[in-house]
């Protein structure tokens, strides 16, 4: 299998010292302790002294040391030559000789306990890594955790190249690991259900990997139907029944991200080890989403119609304003009349209907009728008018989801989850 992960211009980048070090960095791996000054070699050549000192910082700091040493970073060298009390630029006269340098190196592996990467530390930094691909097998990830953990252990950093080709065969192990713990629910049925995913859906138009992948561009009932019809298919799948517990959640979310951005023919191409670890995440994932989505965007839809009842009530009140006004005007004539103690009970209704007339508290009767509201004066009667547009999405949501209730550690408290069943 392929083992290049970087192109020859990051791989020469991560051979060579960083650009710019950061003052903290300095300080924490370039400062000189005292048994660090007295591990220099007593030399009077002051190129020497600054060479291996730097050796020495580089080592603690990245893990290994480049091979140009006059390339590190200007404000690291004299950060370490201030140390002792050398001119910076006495360093381009370091490494005349080859083998100071190498000996150096030596020198400085051995004060700080690094040694080289041996076949045992090699297999045990592969298992360890095999855990981390588990989790997570982007390539430059590992590269980097690879890297970090050498230092980590104290083990000189080896080639970019090798350690590629060990983060290469890693994700190889950990796809083989993924494929092995997820064999119990691949059995034939499941691989050519899977197999169905990729293939083109004459009814949709598209595969049923891409009707899947499509998001809900809107809350409308039927955007929620649709989604819904998701939630049905995957449930007839078998996708809850699956038992996953032996796959890394983070591993499932990763692999289930890959498989959202692959196209159906690179997933086809795909070995089955590759191919089939894949889909099962994405249909586990998608299940979780699309569950999510549909509760969402009902919640979403009652809201509109909540919120179109209330602006309904409102441009009611508003169209209503006069008509209402009126009202309270003849209801003041009316009650100033019954309340008038100059009027004798025999003659109130005569004196009402002169100031009156039955015909205009007739239409007021029958106008009020209208204007009329409830005491809390909410706005559920216009909610209800809401019926038609919730009628189109409601029973097929509630024949879908699944609402139980589950009792709270706090007595008499109730949390209610929602289940596709």
């Amino acid at each position: 299998m392929p083992v290049q992960l970087f192109t020859e211009a990051e791989r020469a980048r991560r051979n060579r010292f960083p650009d710019v070090i950061a003052y903290e960095d300095l300080v924490t791996f370039f400062t000189l302790s005292e048994r660090d000054l007295r591990s220099i070699p007593r030399a009077r050549d002051p190129h020497n002294r600054l060479g291996y000192a730097l050796q020495l910082c580089t080592l603690r700091f990245m893990g290994f040391v480049p091979d140009d040493l006059s390339s590190a970073p200007p404000d690291a060298v004299a950060f370490v030559a201030r140390q002792l009390a050398v001119e910076p630029h006495v360093l381009a006269a370091y490494g005349a000789r080859a083998q100071t340098r190498q000996d150096h190196l030596l020198a400085v592996q051995t004060h700080l306990g690094y040694h080289k990467v041996g076949r045992d530390d090699v297999r045990t930094l592969a298992d360890w890594l095999l855990e981390r691909a588990l989790e997570h097998d982007k390539p430059t990830l590992l590269y980097d955790l690879a890297c970090e953990k050498l230092r980590t252990e104290q083990l000189v950093r080896p080639g970019v190249t090798r350690l590629e080709r060990l983060v290469a065969e890693t994700r190889e192990r950990a796809q083989g690991e993924t494929f092995d713990q997820l064999t119990p629910i691949l059995t034939d049925a499941c691989q050519r259900l899977l197999d169905t995913l990729l293939e083109p859906d004459a009814a949709r138009g598209m595969t049923l990997l891409a009707w899947l992948r499509r998001p809900a561009v809107s809350n409308s009932p039927k955007a929620m139907v649709g989604n819904l019809e998701k939630l049905t298919f995957l449930r007839a799948t078998g996708v809850e029944a699956w038992s996953l517990e032996a796959l890394n959640p983070n591993r499932l979310t990763f692999l289930a991200h890959l498989a959202r951005k692959s196209s159906p023919q690179a997933l086809q191409r795909a070995p089955a080890v590759r191919r089939y670890p894949l889909l099962v995440a994405f249909l586990v994932h998608c299940l979780a989403t699309v569950t999510d989505e549909v509760l969402e965007m009902f919640d979403r839809c009652l809201a509109e119609a909540y919120a179109r009842a209330g602006k309904d009530l409102e441009d009611f009140r508003k169209a209503m304003a006069q008509a209402t006004n009126e009202k309270v005007h003849l209801f003041r004539e009316l009650v100033r009349t019954v309340l008038d103690p100059t009027i004798a009970d025999p003659h109130l209704r005569p004196t009402i209907y002169t100031r009156l007339t039955p015909a205009v508290l007739r239409r007021a009767a029958d106008e009020a009728d209208r204007l009329v509201r409830p005491l809390d004066d909410s706005y559920f009667d216009f909610f209800e008018r809401r019926y038609g547009y919730l009628r189109q999405c409601t029973p097929t949501f509630l024949d879908t989801v699944t609402f139980q209730s589950t009792q709270s550690l706090i007595p008499s408290c109730r949390r209610w989850r929602c289940s596709s069943s």
